[in-house]
């Protein structure tokens, strides 16, 4: 009975040898081939990198342009904000009381302080 369960095998030596000459492929474990499906991930991950590179030098020259802007925006509301305190420090000197008494008397007029008014 053991015998008729056994598979029988013809064993040719010759046909063995040339179907591990026909099938036999050399696998190299350190390289692995590249899939389409691979390639096009890397190849649209590269695409998207260069991208976002290219957006990031764009707003980084934007950000510094608009800093220099400001910057220059300052230096005129700075300027213009000199200007306005000079022109009162300037106004104040005019006004004093002490430079109108000099006038009045230098035209021959007295002042009054009481009937002087102030207008701001």
């Amino acid at each position: 009975m053991a015998d008729s369960l056994a598979r029988q095998v013809e064993f040719n030596p010759n046909q063995e040898t040339e179907l591990k000459k026909r099938q036999r492929q050399v696998l190299n474990p350190h390289r692995v081939t590249w899939t389409g499906f691979e390639k096009s991930l890397l190849v649209l991950g590269g695409i998207v990198t260069v991208g976002l590179m290219t957006f990031l030098v764009s707003a980084s020259i934007s950000a510094t342009s608009a800093q220099h802007e400001l910057t220059g925006v300052q230096r005129a509301v700075a300027k213009g904000q000199n200007e306005v305190s000079d022109l009162h420090q300037e106004l104040g000197e005019l006004s004093s009381s002490a430079r109108l008494n000099k006038i009045a008397r230098s035209k021959g007029l007295t002042l009054i302080g009481k009937n002087i008014r102030t207008i701001r």
